[in-house]
């Protein structure tokens, strides 16, 4: 019987991990541990700790090093053959394990899945899943290297070399597709299979909203100098076009409209998504400029401390 590893990492996550862990505990498997590395300063690690009679592990890092030091800690705290990387506010189906089981057994070594988002009612959430149904889900199968749930073979993960850590500023985004390609340049067999299905909850709130997409900006400047080695040049030039485009197609409207148009017509709410999501889609670019320009700044600070002692 193949024995599983969760690895959930927290970082104030005190109004999502108590339904998370509540969807966990419940999977209907015989052998499997869930292992939350939590680095908050919020309730979270008490809520978490209410699960102890109930197998949840408890992991609080000595050393911050963002979510993916907190991902790499519970990966090597666990026991699994396979391990499964969640956030926070993932929802497990109850026979997941049942359902990825099988292709490890005919030789994945790491599975992929559809994610979903569970509460369409909000305009921001209906936003990112209808955005994401359009920009990805209609790709080639064979170009995706992460999803929510994803899963792999332990002792692949290290192989690999984990998430990347151990830089002047921890990566908070854009991890995820450099831990796939990995897996895929070590030879890794990857299964796709988007008949499974796990949910999220999305960010509704607009603080929230904006939080989160300034965080994936944050994390490109941060790719791209540390992975892909790029000079601040060249990464300041990528987020000043980015500045003009947003601006260009804002200003001119039609671009803009065309976008959202596209990710409406995979909304539940269709044509009456246009307008809505043309605000939820502006948001999003200057939210991310704004994270992009203030990560560089960050890292160049950093960098420039380093050097001068």
């Amino acid at each position: 019987m193949m024995r599983f590893s969760i690895v959930v990492p927290t970082y104030n996550e005190e109004h999502d991990i108590a339904c998370t862990l509540d969807s966990l505990v419940v999977l209907d498997w015989p052998d499997f541990e869930i292992i939350v590395v939590d680095d908050s300063t919020d309730r979270t690690p008490d809520i978490v700790r209410a699960y102890a009679a109930r197998g949840v592990k408890l992991i609080r890092p000595a050393v911050r090093e963002g979510r993916c030091g907190a991902r790499n800690q519970g990966i090597m705290a666990a026991t699994g053959e396979v391990v499964v990387v969640l956030n926070a506010d993932t929802h497990l189906p109850a026979d997941f394990f049942r359902r990825i089981e099988p292709h490890y057994t005919a030789g994945a070594d790491y599975v992929l899945v559809r994610s979903v988002v569970e509460n369409m009612c909000d305009l921001f959430a209906r936003y990112v899943e209808s955005s994401g149904i359009a920009l990805f889900y209609g790709q080639d199968p064979d170009l995706m290297e992460w999803t929510e749930g994803f899963s792999c073979r332990r002792e692949l993960a290290i192989r690999a070399g984990l998430f990347p850590t151990g830089y002047v500023v921890p990566i908070c985004a854009g991890e995820d597709g450099f831990f796939g390609e990995n897996l895929r340049k070590l030879g890794a067999r990857k299964k796709v299979d988007l008949d499974i299905v796990v949910t999220h909850v999305a960010p509704a709130p607009f603080g929230e909203y904006w939080a989160i997409r300034k965080g994936r900006g944050q994390g490109s400047p941060q790719v791209r100098r540390f992975l892909q080695k790029w000079g601040f040049s060249r990464i300041g030039l990528r987020a000043s076009l980015r500045v003009v485009r947003t601006f260009v197609m804002a200003a001119t409207l039609l671009p803009m409209l065309l976008v959202c148009f596209r990710y409406a017509k995979v909304s539940p709410r269709g044509a009456r998504d246009i307008l809505p999501f043309c605000w939820a889609w502006l948001i999003e670019q200057i939210a991310f400029s704004v994270g992009e320009w203030q990560s560089l700044l960050r890292i160049y600070r950093a960098e420039r401390a380093l050097k001068h002692g």
